[in-house]
């Protein structure tokens, strides 16, 4: 799951709030001393983390659309401030995973999380019979220190 989009989101979405509302003729420079206090409230330890789903998340997201309320913004959308995002949650079974690399008919396997790893990002294929296949920029460096 990816725990740092929801609180780039939130923090993006106050500093949108905090851009478009400031009228430019009061103030025309940007001093960072309002943003500093979004980034405080939103960083605060009582809105833990910020998790997806949790309750620290709830009250970050009001804070913002408070804040958008006072700097006189419309909602626009399907609900109000608030947009349903459709989420998808994956979990890797490791005790019934595994991986090997395969040459002449010899198998040497992988240890998980030392040789290589599997990513929740994207949804792995339950089998790949290949000659060779791209695994990602992060596994090349280990590959070439063990030749």
């Amino acid at each position: 799951m990816l725990k740092g989009s929801p609180a780039l989101l939130l923090l993006s979405i106050a500093f949108a709030a905090y851009s478009s509302s400031t009228p430019r003729a009061t103030n025309p420079n940007f001093d960072g001393k309002s943003w500093w206090e979004y980034v405080k409230v939103l960083a605060a330890d009582n809105m833990e983390g910020r998790e997806t789903g949790s309750e620290g998340l709830r009250r970050a997201s009001a804070y913002i659309v408070e804040q958008l309320k006072k700097d006189g913004l419309q909602p626009a959308g399907v609900n109000g401030f608030y947009q349903p995002v459709k989420l998808i949650s994956r979990q890797i079974d490791e005790s019934a995973s595994s991986l090997a690399v395969v040459r002449n008919d010899s198998k040497e396997p992988l240890t998980l999380e030392e040789d290589a790893f599997f990513s929740t990002r994207v949804q792995l294929a339950p089998e790949v019979n290949a000659p060779m296949v791209f695994v990602g920029y992060g596994l090349l460096p280990r590959l070439l220190l063990r030749s």
